[in-house]
């Protein structure tokens, strides 16, 4: 792997001049800087108290003659850059163009396993775009976790209880009495998930306006936990109805689960929990509620078990910690895939399930925080019942590229989805999102249509070529090749820097990036036309580009097509 190799000459030498820490070798920022950066004088000046621009002429000085780095620079406070001989990646692009891709390995531990916990929507509410922007994320993840060596969990955690469900639950018993089973029964999955969320609405208008409604929902609250006969068949049919539209949102953006956790599972076990922890004394009471005083260890005080004796999210997530850490075997890491008002939650459970048992927990889950997502024109709101449903914004994107490039069914689906997913993916996860449907689907700019519109046109050029043509290492390559070259050879450790960070748009950004170099040395050198060796060379960049884009819009959950 090209990237360990200039890693481990980088080490030798940083190791001769005193520095312990490990050498991180990243891809340059800008082009012209190189193939390889590393910033490890920076790092090291404060230990080794000197200045980072001497530590790295220091540095550079102790990297030996070797027949991989061609010229090495100090830029800037110290930075150093490496340029790599062309013929080297020549050969990287050579094997991707074979479709190897040579991805360096990452895991959070030796067990190599890790549970990725997204998606979240709770049943008997609408699938949302904020939800649409967290099952892009989580599955990203998952794909980049298994591309670098993982053995990936996907788990969803899903509220089925609490008040929200017994609004819903007491307006639908309503709206039963006034149709009928048999007429409800007979609608159509999505006009009874309209129905499901029309109900919620009226429901929450009710709940803050009306005090008999209000005690009637928080009746119909305690029996469902309770699991009362008279609410549970109506509670378990609604639940149906919302799994099976989840499901099929699901497998539309090409997502799936290993497992579907749920609050009504949690919150028996949890209560138990939170009780035993009061004995231990990790929880104490306080005004009739179990809470956890956090300000000792540095986080909030938060309510496990409320003076009505009813567990809180706090309190359910010690049983769902419980079942996660044990139904799959001991995990390196459980990611949290959670909107960031969460912080303080996650800050303080895991606090108090380190102390149930820090060899288990300790360090062992994270809060990968996504921000929200909201419309350039309007606002969304599920208590105002005009939520932006997943659905429903794939269906606009699709009406809206049918009408803009004339499409058939199965690749304007294709690239709906493709849209989607990338307007969010190509945004950093902790920035908060301004959708565009306009930005989403052009052919322009930083796009999934123009991703794939440039993995097409290099389909378009490769089947011109003769299967049989003859690959030949350019012996001069101009300015343009060397660029290309250096970028095809960045993708590797750009994976492995995406997995890392768990940032899927430093993936996107590369992608987006090797798209327009592409484009642009398309317009500028001739590929078919050209000859000998400088025809091979320009079909390895070819094939090698479009395997990338490929390969790398998969990891990001995205499919391509052929045609466009």
């Amino acid at each position: 792997m090209l990237i360990e190799e200039v890693q481990s000459i980088v080490q030798k030498a940083a190791e001769k001049i005193g520095i312990t820490e490990k050498v991180v070798i990243d891809a340059p920022t800008q082009k012209q800087f190189g193939d390889f950066v590393t910033n490890i004088a920076l790092k090291s000046a404060k230990v080794l108290k000197k200045k980072p621009a001497d530590i790295a002429q220091e540095l550079v000085k102790n990297i030996p003659k070797n027949d991989l780095i061609t010229e090495t620079k100090i830029i800037g406070p110290g930075f150093i850059n490496f340029w790599i001989k062309s013929g080297i990646n020549f050969d990287v692009a050579k094997k991707i163009a074979e479709n190897v891709f040579d991805i360096p390995s990452f895991h959070f531990g030796p067990e190599k396993k890790v549970m990725v916990e997204f998606a979240h929507p709770n049943t008997l509410k609408l699938l949302h775009i904020g939800h649409m922007r967290n099952l892009s994320t989580g599955e990203a993840v998952v794909r980049l976790l298994e591309a670098t060596g993982n053995k990936v969990v996907r788990s969803n955690y899903q509220g089925d209880v609490g008040l929200h469900i017994a609004k819903t639950i007491w307006k639908i018993r309503q709206v039963v009495k006034e149709m009928g089973d048999k007429e409800i029964d007979a609608l159509s999955l999505r006009d009874k998930i309209a129905l499901l969320g029309k109900a919620y609405a009226e429901a929450e208008t009710a709940y803050g306006s009306d005090e008999n409604a209000k005690k009637e929902i928080l009746e119909v609250n305690r029996m469902v936990y309770e699991e009362n006969p008279s609410v549970m068949p109506l509670w378990e049919k609604t639940r149906k109805w919302s799994l099976q539209y989840f499901g099929e949102i699901y497998k539309r953006v090409y997502s799936h689960h290993d497992r579907l956790y749920f609050e009504s599972e949690c919150h028996k076990r949890g209560t138990i929990l939170a009780a035993d922890l009061l004995k231990k004394g990790i929880l104490e009471k306080s005004q009739g509620a179990i809470v956890f005083m956090g300000k000792k260890y540095g986080v909030d005080t938060r309510v496990f078990i409320n003076s009505l004796g009813f567990p809180t999210y706090e309190g359910k997530e010690l049983a769902l910690a419980e079942m996660e850490f044990s139904e799959f075997g001991s995990l390196d890491k459980t990611i949290h895939v959670v909107t960031p008002e969460q912080t303080s939650f996650f800050q303080v459970t895991f606090k108090v399930e380190e102390l149930i048992d820090p060899i288990k927990f300790k360090s062992k889950q994270y809060h990968l925080a996504y921000n929200w997502v909201k419309l350039k024109k309007g606002k969304m709101s599920s208590r105002l019942g005009n939520v932006i449903e997943g659905s429903w914004l794939i269906d606009e994107a699709k009406k809206s590229l049918k009408e803009k490039f004339k499409l058939d069914e199965e690749t304007a689906e294709t690239l709906a989805v493709a849209s989607i997913k990338y307007s969010f993916l190509k945004v950093s996860p902790q920035i908060e999102i301004f959708f565009d449907f306009d930005e989403s689907i052009s052919l322009e700019g930083n796009s999934a249509p123009y991703l794939i519109y440039t993995y097409v046109r290099t389909q378009s050029v490769l089947q011109k070529n003769m299967e049989n043509a003859k690959i030949e290492e350019i012996k001069d390559p101009n300015e343009d090749e060397k660029m290309l070259l250096r970028k095809i050879s960045q993708y590797a450790p750009t994976v492995y820097e995406t997995t890392a960070r768990l940032s899927p748009n430093i993936l996107a950004t590369y992608l987006f990036e090797l798209a327009q170099d592409f484009n642009l040395f398309y317009q500028k050198n001739p590929i078919l036309k050209a000859e000998g060796e400088k025809r091979s060379t320009r079909l390895v960049l070819t094939k090698g580009v479009g395997n990338i884009i490929r390969h790398g819009l998969n990891l990001l959950g995205i499919k391509t097509v052929e045609k466009m």
